[in-house]
């Protein structure tokens, strides 16, 4: 074989090694693909294939959607919404067996429903949660883990920032796959909910509150409670596009804020600086993949992957193969990076094993969610670490249930695709 023909191959090695040196990911991808580009062609060629992929990939309308929800993410914490979310999960949960362990994992559900980021769940939720779980004697492991593995829930359930990156790599409608997401979703939170629920040591609820104050409660805090069920009727209905979903989130987040006299200048001028500086990340994930997967793709290298895959094994060993392959990337690439880099590589096998590009993109983002609390690079644990000083290997341990749950999600999203399809059938 020639060099040129190697050039794909050579590009994913390239990749490894400069991530291996701490190059930034974006820059890796770039990199990686220009270089093994110029094997093939000339620089001034190569350079100009390079400008128009990136604009290309810059342009697209539906990543419009993207900033929208990062700013509601953050306008959300700057109003202190995730206080009023675990205080009504609180006052429901009662005097059930770990009371405070259920609230904590209903309200990053209900968080995750609306701002669409693991990371954003994880620290709002924490901030409130861990001193009090800590304080019933849920001890560290469990108090971390509950958080950093409910935080996960803000990357399936709708909307979510992962899905919208998945349905522009994949040009998959986004508000099918934010539909998609709605059943495994529900699926996931039950689980998770159980799991802490029969969780040992059990600790009985103190708080003993009556349905009149529960109800009182839950109508203080319905502006914030509302909104989810605006965003999934919203878009079910398609009244909105995902896109006007999201600005209707922001609009909506800055009346209630505004009404409840909670959100500042100073507060919306912070909101806007963490979702610029976590938008332009993004972006600059999002172009220099997109280059990356198109350099790919012209060399065949997801192709021959999904061959070699498929004629060595079929159906569920396939899958296996792939779920395999997520876990050893989760556990060096940060979430999105290894959304970018994996979706062109197994987006072929996922075909050729008869999933529906709607399936394997809840089967992806539920991959990432094991990457979002898998060590060392589990962003979800260094949020949780930096918001409470717990060690990241005690949340590890703490995170195993979770894990355990997604990675047998994963198989029964294969087995069983109508609890991903039916829903989005349901709107045609």
């Amino acid at each position: 074989m020639d060099l040129i023909d190697w050039a794909g191959y050579i590009s994913i090695a390239l990749l490894f090694l400069m991530m291996l040196l701490a190059v930034p990911i974006f820059v890796s991808m770039g990199l990686a693909a220009f270089a093994a580009a110029l094997l093939i062609d000339d620089f001034q060629l190569v350079a100009r294939t390079f400008i128009q992929t990136v604009w290309q990939g810059a342009s697209i309308f539906e990543l419009v959607a993207l900033p929208l929800f990062i700013l509601t993410g953050t306008i959300m914490q700057q109003t202190d919404a995730g206080r009023d979310l675990f205080a009504v999960t609180k006052a429901w949960a009662g005097s059930i067996s770990n009371s405070l362990g259920v609230a904590t994992i209903v309200a990053c559900g209900i968080f995750a429903a609306i701002s669409g980021s693991s990371i954003a769940t994880a620290a709002t939720v924490g901030l409130v949660a861990i001193p009090l779980l800590l304080e019933e004697g849920y001890g560290k492991t469990r108090a971390g883990g509950f958080v950093a593995g409910g935080g996960t829930l803000g990357i399936v359930i709708p909307p979510s920032i992962p899905l919208i990156l998945y349905g522009v790599l994949t040009e998959t409608s986004i508000g099918q796959l934010f539909i998609a997401g709605v059943v495994p979703g529900i699926i996931m939170l039950t689980a998770f909910t159980l799991v802490v629920y029969f969780s040992r040591p059990q600790i009985k609820g103190t708080q003993d509150v009556s349905w009149s104050e529960c109800l009182s409660l839950t109508l203080r805090c319905s502006g914030v409670l509302a909104l989810p069920i605006i965003i999934i009727v919203a878009i079910y209905t398609g009244i909105f596009t995902p896109t006007e979903v999201g600005a209707l989130s922001v609009i909506y987040l800055l009346i209630l804020g505004l009404a409840q006299q909670r959100l500042t200048f100073g507060k919306f001028v912070a909101a806007l600086r963490t979702a610029t500086a976590t938008t332009g990340m993004l972006f600059m994930l999002i172009v220099f993949g997109q280059y990356f997967a198109h350099f790919l793709t012209f060399e065949q290298v997801p192709q021959s992957i999904a061959h070699a895959i498929t004629d060595n094994a079929t159906g569920v060993w396939a899958i296996t193969l792939m779920i395999l392959a997520y876990l050893v990337l989760g556990t060096f690439l940060e979430s999105a990076a290894m959304l970018l880099i994996s979706i062109p590589i197994f987006a072929p096998v996922a075909a050729a094993a008869g999933m529906d590009p709607l399936v394997f993109g809840i089967f992806a983002v539920i991959a990432m969610e094991i990457a979002q609390i898998s060590p060392p690079v589990g962003v979800n644990l260094f949020t949780i670490h930096g918001i409470s000083g717990i060690g990241l290997w005690t949340l590890a341990r703490g995170v195993i249930p979770f894990i355990l749950i997604q990675i047998c999600m994963l198989y029964i999203v294969y087995f069983f695709p109508e609890i991903v399809l039916w829903l989005p059938h349901s709107m045609k």
